[in-house]
């Protein structure tokens, strides 16, 4: 393993951090239905959204930790881009299992996109959270995408069942991971310019305003390619901009199938939130931060989404970056 020439941090203890508790907007799944399809009609050639129950998706192709999305459905926004920029705070380390202690749940199914454990990898990377979690039981599907500095290419491997650390900033879809009735989402061809998830997001802040609506939980994409970035290891000069953090960020265009995790939240009411945040794995190797997809005529999205009730915004930075969030 990579040697850092740095001390080890410390878990930070969940007890000792700020959290704070918004009560989210809950309309209908059907009304949630209605909202959504004009934007993602505008979107997609074909659209099909249907209240299903939701399948195992502890099966391929899906592989997650827990069968469903749902039992005390909540959304964590945990830390923030401003502990990686302009440089980071190496002492911002989280554990996966310390976040039944901020919502209550036990078990606790957690899903989304963070910063990975840099302490275990060696270096900066991509984390695709998947930890469900029940007294002393834990099953860790979690994988990270990392950076191979000597060609610049990708890495992605799955964290042992012990390793359920992540760093810096999170954003995660949490249950008790039971099954029940969630949103299938279906689109294909895409025809206009904004990607999936951003094609929901701006359809339900257009509708709530600022009635704060979340949604969280897993989207397989498949038939075409889809453009990720990797993050390297942490940048020794400040970053300070978007572009910046373009020059540093490294940008890859992957195949399909992909899996993606995390949520979207339709308004930030001062709360410092990314607004959407998704990271793709794969048993194919290839995974990373979701922006878009490539290859719009062919491209297929099918998810499984279901909302939150509660968003819990643990360690919000005092002053926060205003860049960083795409």
């Amino acid at each position: 393993m990579y040697k850092m020439a740095v001390s080890l941090p410390e878990t930070l203890n969940m007890n000792e951090l700020p959290v704070k508790k918004l009560k989210l907007n809950v309309p209908s799944l059907n009304e949630i239905n209605e909202v959504i399809l004009p934007e993602l009609s505008k979107n997609f050639e074909t659209v099909s959204i249907e209240i299903v129950q939701c399948p195992d998706l502890t099966q391929p192709p899906f592989y997650l930790a827990a069968e469903g999305l749902s039992g005390n459905e909540n959304i964590i926004d945990v830390g923030s881009p401003s502990y990686l920029l302009p440089l980071v705070n190496r002492n911002k380390v989280y554990n996966f299992k310390d976040l039944k202690q901020v919502t209550g749940s036990d078990p606790i199914f957690i899903i989304g996109a963070g910063a990975g454990p840099w302490p275990y990898s060696g270096v900066n990377c991509e984390l695709a959270g998947n930890v469900y979690s029940s007294c002393n039981n834990v099953i860790n599907g979690t994988r990270l995408v990392k950076v191979n500095p000597k060609n610049k290419s990708y890495i992605l491997e799955k964290l042992p069942t012990n390793e359920t650390r992540f760093a810096l900033l999170a954003n995660y879809y949490s249950s008790n991971g039971l099954k029940g009735d969630v949103l299938r989402i279906v689109c294909e061809k895409r025809i206009g310019s904004l990607d999936f998830v951003t094609s929901i997001r701006q359809a339900l802040s257009k509708f709530y305003g600022n009635q704060a609506v979340g949604l969280g939980g897993v989207i397989l994409m498949e038939n075409g390619k889809v453009n990720v970035h990797v993050m390297p290891d942490f940048s020794k000069t400040p970053i300070n901009s978007d572009d910046d953090l373009n020059k540093w960020l490294n940008f890859f265009e992957i195949p399909t199938p992909l899996v993606g995790l995390g949520y979207l939240v339709s308004h930030d009411p001062g709360l410092d939130l990314r607004p959407q945040h998704f990271h793709l794995f794969s048993e194919h190797g290839a995974g990373g931060h979701y922006h878009y997809d490539t290859q719009p005529a062919t491209i297929k999205y099918t998810a499984y989404l279901n909302l939150a009730k509660n968003l819990y915004r643990v360690d919000q930075p005092i002053d926060g970056v205003s860049f960083g969030k795409d």
